[in-house]
């Protein structure tokens, strides 16, 4: 089964973010998922200890979102890569 990384970046919307990481389907089984925080202000929630399935990167400056994406991208080890906004929600 291919692995899938799904690669989100977040700017001072840890709320948002972590709607976003709610609705993530658990039904695919080779998932990896990637969180870049892009220097944010706004105190992030408590992902790692909600969400110990979830890489966390945090960029100390803001690189833009595709800056972001790219630290995304080369922690992944995913044979897909899904890049998607974090304000998505995820629908079954």
């Amino acid at each position: 089964m291919k692995q899938v990384s799904i690669i989100t970046v977040n700017f001072n919307q840890p709320k948002v973010t972590e709607e976003l990481l709610r609705s993530i389907p658990n039904t695919y089984k080779n998932l990896e998922i990637i969180v870049v925080d892009n220097g944010s202000k706004i105190g992030s929630i408590e992902w790692q200890a909600n969400y110990p399935h979830v890489k966390f990167i945090r960029s100390e400056q803001n690189l833009g979102f595709a800056g972001g994406n790219n630290l995304g991208i080369k922690a992944a080890s995913g044979d897909y890569l899904f890049l998607v906004n974090n304000d998505t929600e995820f629908t079954t």
